[in-house]
């Protein structure tokens, strides 16, 4: 029977897969498909489940080409297409209200001037063109000349080996250019997004434009060079006691700037306990024992399955596993680990080890033969079939009854500490996350953000605990203990930071003050004499603009550009407290740029800047319009996170 069932895998595993994928497509969505939910509501603008659904197939197709994404990337990859869906909604009623429309000049200027983007998607059409016509031959002689036929009547520029922009500019006049499906639906792209953002753009940064002389004040303040000799004191050196700053001390900073601490994104904290998913003996044991059975059915001498098959088939190492198993570096050269280059060396040209263990799992190795480096060491040429070590559905189920008793525990009424503390697990409570975020050190939760946010169009849930949720690493539960929404003012979720600033700040007191009362010490201190050095200060020179980095400061920093105009040549200033400790500079000499230099600075900024910050503004103009409209997210009615 094992000896069928391994020679017959093959189809085995694709039918068996096909079955799980069709499940976990079921399992992953949980509504009614019969109430006909819409995936999210905008502005009374409904976005439907089948045109977003297309939009990601769309993507992972194009995209990752029959690639394996993670939960954790198709979870990415939905938020990111329905923000797509909320910015189309949002861009579409801005472009109605200003009347914005794409100009048949402006059609015609973006199809001239972008013939890659064009020429990309003539060709994906051809190749499903002749894919079709592959597929309708009646012979190989009439594929051939369907084929060639097809071939003969696309424009000179897509068969062409060089590209010819003159014949492209003159096929887009004539009305074979829109008989394209591409084409029309790119056109319908810049009609409807492309060109009327555009236009809304320069509505938007139509008041910023940039004088010759603000932007000569700019390259003249960015383009002068300092030499400076700079004294740092390390705010490290002088860090204070933590109970220096205590509870009363945040709040009153907190209280004196509330309106610095708005919370921006809806927020939850938690309690949570968790298990690592690890490999059990029995789970070693069960792994070795199939790739005994793979070891056995591939040097039967009646078996017709080869190494090569067995390796594509049952391999999980997806680097050599498409290759038949075959490793593109030799053994022997110290690139593999030891068991595995000990058992390659061991085997004869065309022999196949006992599977091996090492650190990656479990290896039927494969030799194709020997050979000798220049300095006479043996190499072996191989193949392997990985087999990974990993934690058995019987383990993990062992794992999740331990959480659920947990669950239950608490359900019950007691405390989740203690019962995570019966278990011999330790409760622990997480940094405040916002939807889509993980604990910190525990990576990607499946669930986690449909348990602390749930749909309105959902029954409760009967437990306040999370149901159980796993990742390759993880087997976890968790309680929601805090939940604040986007607008509010709060203490607990700026606390820590608080405190961290306030410690800061008297580091950098504590460390100005000292940098004053050795302030002549360090006047006298010669950097390449370290007699003369001052106990925790270093001295160095340097040679740096406003906008590079300066010791102590860091890059373009502001108080730096102030005591540089404030210095004066050959004086040094006194302590300046900084983030980061305190520091004194001396302006040993200064270095206005060029006139031509400055007079081309000039120009190109005055060219390049405004549209950068025409961008800007249009980029932050539109975020504060999607921050600020209510959106109704039901992707979890469809999907578990």
């Amino acid at each position: 029977m094992l000896t069928w069932i391994n020679e017959k895998a093959k189809w085995i595993i694709v039918i068996f897969a096909a079955g799980i994928v069709v499940g976990l497509l079921a399992m992953d969505r949980v509504p009614d498909q019969g109430h006909s939910y819409p995936v999210g509501v905008v502005k009374d603008q409904k976005i439907s489940y089948s045109e977003f659904d297309s939009r990601i197939k769309t993507i992972v197709q194009n995209q990752y080409q029959g690639q394996h994404l993670e939960d954790e990337q198709y979870t990415q990859l939905r938020a990111e297409v329905f923000q797509s869906f909320v910015r189309q909604i949002l861009l579409g009623e801005l472009f109605e209200k200003a009347e914005l429309q794409a100009s048949v000049a402006e059609l015609e200027s973006e199809f001239a001037n972008n013939s890659d983007a064009v020429r990309a998607r003539l060709v994906q059409e051809a190749q499903g063109r002749l894919y079709s016509i592959q597929q309708q031959a009646t012979s190989q002689e009439d594929l051939m000349q369907r084929s060639q036929a097809y071939i003969a009547s696309l424009p000179k520029f897509l068969t062409d080996s060089t590209f010819n922009k003159e014949e492209y500019d003159a096929w887009l006049k004539t009305p074979e250019a829109f008989r394209w499906g591409v084409m029309l639906q790119y056109e319908e792209s810049l009609k409807s997004n492309t060109i009327p953002a555009r236009q809304l753009q320069a509505l938007v940064g139509a008041s910023i434009h940039q004088t010759s002389l603000e932007a000569g004040w700019s390259a003249n303040r960015r383009m002068t060079e300092y030499d400076l000799k700079v004294a740092v004191a390390n705010g490290a050196d002088f860090a204070v006691d933590e109970k220096t700053v205590d509870s009363v001390m945040v709040a009153g900073y907190y209280n004196a700037h509330k309106d610095s601490f708005f919370v921006t994104k809806d927020v939850a904290k938690f309690e949570y306990a968790y298990i690592p998913v690890q490999a059990t003996a029995g789970d070693d044991a069960r792994i070795r024992e199939y790739a005994m059975t793979l070891y056995y059915q591939l040097t039967d001498s009646s078996s017709t399955t080869t190494f090569e098959d067995m390796a594509r088939i049952s391999s999980e190492d997806p680097g050599s596993a498409e290759n038949g198993g075959a490793l593109d570096r030799e053994a022997g050269r110290g690139l593999y680990v030891p068991e595995f280059e000990k058992a390659a060396l061991a085997l004869d040209s065309g022999a196949i080890s006992e599977p091996v263990r090492s650190q990656y799992g479990y290896h039927i190795i494969k030799s194709y033969g020997k050979s000798k480096d220049s300095t006479g060491a043996e190499l072996a040429k191989v193949g392997h079939i990985l087999l990974v070590v990993n934690a058995s559905s019987e383990t993990i189920d062992s794992l999740e009854a331990i959480m659920n008793t947990i669950k239950s525990a608490v359900d019950a009424g007691k405390s989740f500490a203690d019962a995570a503390k019966e278990q011999n697990l330790e409760s622990k409570t997480s940094n405040w996350i916002s939807r889509g975020e993980d604990i910190a050190g525990m990576g990607y939760l499946k669930g986690l953000t449909a348990y602390a946010w749930p749909n309105d169009n959902l029954p409760p849930e009967g437990s306040k605990v999370s149901p159980v949720m796993k990742s390759n690493q993880w087997v976890a539960i968790a309680l929601k203990v805090g939940d604040l929404k986007a607008g509010e003012r709060s203490l607990d979720l700026y606390f820590d930071g608080i405190k961290a600033n306030l410690l800061r700040a008297k580091a950098s007191a504590a460390a100005e003050a000292y940098l004053n009362s050795v302030a002549e010490k360090v006047k006298a201190v010669n950097p390449e004499d370290s007699a003369t050095a001052v106990e925790k200060v270093y001295v160095e020179t340097k040679t740096v603009s406003v906008d590079g980095y300066v010791p102590g400061f860091g890059y373009s920093n502001v108080n730096f550009a102030k005591a540089v105009k404030n210095a004066k040549v050959g004086e040094w200033t006194s302590a300046i407290a900084t983030d980061n400790g305190a520091v004194m500079i001396k302006v040993e000499s200064k270095k206005e740029p060029e006139a031509e230099a400055l007079q081309a600075a000039v120009k190109n900024d005055v060219a390049n800047v405004s549209g950068y910050a025409a961008t800007s503004m249009f980029s932050e103009f539109i975020n504060n319009i999607e921050n600020g409209t209510p959106v109704e997210n039901n992707l979890d009615l469809f999907y578990r996170d």
